[in-house]
């Protein structure tokens, strides 16, 4: 049996691979822009470098990943002020740009004082808490590892 057709199967098997490769470049990805408080560059990264990262073809997402170990020492007046530069930055593209990683508060105070304004102890408030949570970080109590 004979068939009319011939067919040349590493020129379809191009084919299919350039096709796949193709689809592959328009999928959408996250970012990460990992950020660290410590570093002393401010509450949130710079709005420049959000703008370049989520107007970048192909991007769906963008995660603020805060990646300070320990923040134990921030007061309610420092993780306000934090939250009011990450909202200009998450507003940037609402629903695209959230939050990620863990922030550390207090031991002894936690997430829970009552005035957001409070700069004579250290732990952040229960509105605060609330808003950071509800934009994708986690907040936890600092708890130290002793060497025994």
């Amino acid at each position: 049996m004979k068939f009319k057709h011939k067919y040349n199967i590493g020129k379809a098997l191009s084919l299919a691979g350039l096709m796949m490769l193709a689809n592959a470049c328009q999928k959408e990805h996250d970012v990460v822009i990992n950020w660290n408080w410590k570093d002393n560059l401010g509450y949130a990264p710079p709005k420049e470098m959000i703008e370049n990262e989520i107007n970048k073809k192909n991007v769906n997402s963008l995660f603020i990943n805060l990646t300070s170990p320990n923040s134990t020492g921030y007061t309610p007046w420092d993780f306000r002020s934090a939250r009011d530069t990450l909202q200009t930055r998450l507003d940037i593209a609402p629903g695209r740009i959230r939050g990620m990683g863990i922030i550390y508060v207090n031991p002894d105070n936690g997430a829970q004082l009552p005035d957001p304004a409070d700069y004579d102890i250290c732990g952040m408030s229960l509105e605060d808490s609330l808003w950071y949570t509800a934009n994708g970080w986690k907040i936890q109590r600092w708890q130290p590892r002793y060497n025994k």
